[in-house]
């Protein structure tokens, strides 16, 4: 039995640290006719949203209960980038305290880095199992939480009662998925009936479904290059070493400010893109990138 909802509310965090980034991503989403845009942040950072005050709402991080204490509890690395791997898997649990507490459905949650170029209210809501949550896999043991489809606090919670405080968020939702069946997958690239290998199909799986494609990281990396800070210099064209999907294979095309992918001399939809180097600008409005 499916749930119907009205609208999707957009979920963004940004939390111990500012990444001005998020600015572009939020420009974005008011663009592509968003109405519901969250904002969990930190009180010290609500001077850096006022651009965009009437078109968002901002929710104190201080305001939120982590009814998991994931902060004090979780070991990971809070040293690197001033705790970058905690903060990742951290976000979840401020999402999960919003969903509950303010009673908020039908959450797409981005990573600040990533670009969405459709609305979501028209082209994902009636195509979507709202018993599940949604996110894009690039092998079988690796999740990339770039974007994130969440139906409701209890699906989350069932997730994140098994949540392992030892691993990354990379790490956590494929081991989830096998033991809650509870997550599908966003699809990285199109479905091939002809393909037996299996890890293909599991990373495509749901894309005759859906029809779009989704960027866990890999088409942002090879099409912007990666986070300056992890390589210097220009990187386009980069190929993830891990994502068994290699993108270079393929060419790319944009039409009216979306991109598109084509492979086999057709054309499919590009829905978001994870702009690994932090130059969002560069892939939203006017400004069209080369292909590599």
């Amino acid at each position: 039995m499916f749930i119907i909802y009205c609208n999707m509310n957009i979920v963004l965090v940004s939390i111990g640290n500012f990444q001005e980034y998020i600015l572009v991503n939020i420009k974005q989403l008011i663009y592509l006719g968003h109405k519901n845009i969250y904002i969990i942040t930190d009180f010290k950072f609500f001077e850096y949203f006022k651009e965009y005050v009437n078109n968002i709402t901002l929710i104190k991080k201080e305001d939120l209960i982590d009814n998991y204490e994931f902060e004090n509890k979780s070991n990971l690395d809070n040293n690197f980038r001033n705790g970058f791997w905690l903060l990742t898997s951290c976000r979840f649990f401020y999402i999960y305290s919003l969903m509950k507490l303010h009673n908020i459905e039908n959450v797409i949650h981005l990573e600040n880095d990533v670009v969405m170029y459709y609305n979501c209210d028209d082209t994902l809501m009636d195509k979507l199992d709202h018993q599940y949550i949604y996110m894009p896999f690039d092998t079988f043991s690796r999740n990339i939480a770039s974007i994130v489809y969440i139906p409701t606090h209890n699906v989350l919670k069932e997730a994140l009662d098994n949540y392992d405080f030892t691993l990354h968020d990379m790490g956590n939702f494929a081991i989830i998925q096998k033991k809650c069946n509870n997550i599908q997958n966003f699809p990285i690239y199109i479905s091939d009936s002809t393909n037996n290998n299996a890890e293909y199909n599991f990373v495509t799986s749901n894309f005759d479904k859906l029809g779009y494609i989704f960027d866990a990281a890999a088409m942002g990396q090879y099409l912007g290059g990666v986070d300056p800070r992890n390589i210097a210099g220009d990187t386009i064209g980069f190929i993830n070493e891990t994502c068994i999907i290699k993108y270079n294979t393929d060419s790319f095309i944009w039409e009216d400010n979306k991109p598109f992918i084509i492979i086999n001399n057709n054309k499919y939809p590009i829905f978001n893109l994870h702009i690994h180097c932090k130059n969002l600008s560069k892939f939203t409005g006017d400004i069209i990138p080369s292909n590599p």
